[in-house]
């Protein structure tokens, strides 16, 4: 049981660095979460501003995993131009989009406080 469930891991590990690997977006992504880990340390996030900040960092890496793999199955069944495939392929890609746009917001909602804690006392 516990063999069977160490393998499964390591095919979601092995999808995690694959997409990393192949995908422009995720390398964005992977160099945007260091960025806002980094920034979280040294502002000092509380717990609850972590939680929001790990959410809206999980909420994108799952939408891009799920964009990309909608954008393999499409180009599986329909490998030729056409607009169906495009207007799937735009939908996940367009929920990327709004998930980053919220995960920007939840950031600048929690950062930007603290960024001016930061500059107005640090004189």
């Amino acid at each position: 049981m516990f063999k069977q469930a160490f393998k499964s891991i390591g095919h979601a590990f092995d999808g995690i660095v694959d997409l990393i690997k192949q995908e422009n977006n995720a390398k964005i992504h992977l160099i945007s979460t260091i960025l806002v880990i980094f920034v979280g340390i040294k502002l000092d996030f509380i717990a609850l501003e972590w939680v929001w900040i790990s959410l809206a960092i999980a909420g994108v890496w799952v939408m891009e995993l799920i964009n990309t793999a909608i954008e393999r199955i499409t180009d599986l069944v329909s490998p030729g131009e056409n607009p169906m495939a495009k207007k799937i392929k735009d939908y996940a890609a367009g929920a990327v989009l709004v998930m980053a746009i919220w995960a920007v917001f939840i950031f600048a909602l929690i950062a930007v406080p603290h960024l001016w804690v930061w500059l107005t006392f640090s004189r």
